[in-house]
């Protein structure tokens, strides 16, 4: 059985861990080509997806669709729910279910948490790998080797002071599947920077929650984020990057605007000349 995965949104917090347990269960992983998403981006039914990186996450499903038995898709906010923010957006509450619902004919999209401290993830593993190995001894021995892994990838420690010579350090924040180093980069320039990726989604979430306890957690993530690098002295000025195209986007502007207490620049990935 050929298990798909979508790459494009928080692979780095979940990949490597279900990547290892499907490979274990004598499942096979397999990825999207590029050339492949190149040619789904056309397909009309992504005029429905809101947001670049969603659209590209929905291309690389259409991509999978003729090669792969199941799709695995991430659940940004498992068990979360909310009127205001990304909870108004599908794609960004329930991913795996929008995908399935927008792209009809796909393979069956398969959610698992983004995150590896969601609370009840070895039962979701065991049940998961069981309904597609129909062999609980293969189950049980896969989680048994992969358990220690299930957890949060620890993040080193941002540098958070340079000399003065190198000008005062820039913070970055952003939806997390916008932001990596090289998109940073792009946007920053030639500064030193502490971006939220860098950062503890846990802690930024909770300071996030404090500001507004009625948004989802990825929200709160960047609204916290803000919050944190704004009371850092050594942070000279906050950076937002932002998907113009996406209305989640444009409204957690709005709202960094107001919990940022640092001058504010925001830098839209249109005007950057690349994808996240």
């Amino acid at each position: 059985m050929r298990v798909g995965f979508i790459t494009q949104l928080l692979w780095s917090r979940y990949g490597e861990f279900w990547t290892k347990l499907v490979s274990g269960a004598g499942l096979e992983p397999i990825y999207a080509a590029d050339d492949a998403v190149r040619r789904a981006l056309n397909d009309p039914r992504l005029e429905r997806v809101p947001g670049t990186a969603f659209r590209l996450a929905a291309a690389q499903a259409l991509a999978l669709g003729a090669d792969a038995d199941v799709i695995f898709a991430p659940e940004l906010n498992p068990g979360e729910s909310a009127t205001r923010g990304g909870g108004q957006d599908a794609f960004i509450a329930h991913f795996p279910e929008a995908l399935a619902t927008t792209l009809v004919g796909l393979p069956p999209v398969i959610g698992v948490p983004a995150s590896l401290s969601e609370p009840g993830l070895e039962g979701l593993v065991v049940s998961t790998l069981l309904n597609l190995t129909h062999d609980a001894g293969l189950v049980r021995r896969v989680w048994e080797r992969g358990r220690g892994a299930a957890k949060a990838p620890r993040l080193p420690d941002p540098k958070w002071r340079v000399r003065p010579s190198e000008g005062g350090t820039v913070g970055v924040v952003g939806q997390p599947w916008l932001l990596g180093d090289a998109l940073v980069r792009r946007a920053a320039g030639d500064v030193h920077t502490v971006s939220q990726h860098q950062l503890d989604p846990a802690l930024l979430r909770e300071e996030g929650r404090r500001l507004d306890s009625r948004l989802v957690g990825t929200d709160t993530e960047v609204l916290g984020a803000a919050r944190f690098l704004g009371r850092k002295g050594n942070v000279e000025r906050l950076l937002m990057i932002a998907d113009e195209t996406s209305g989640t986007d444009m409204w957690l502007v709005t709202q960094v605007e107001r919990a940022a207490h640092k001058p504010l620049s925001i830098v839209y990935i249109q005007r950057l000349g690349e994808s996240p």
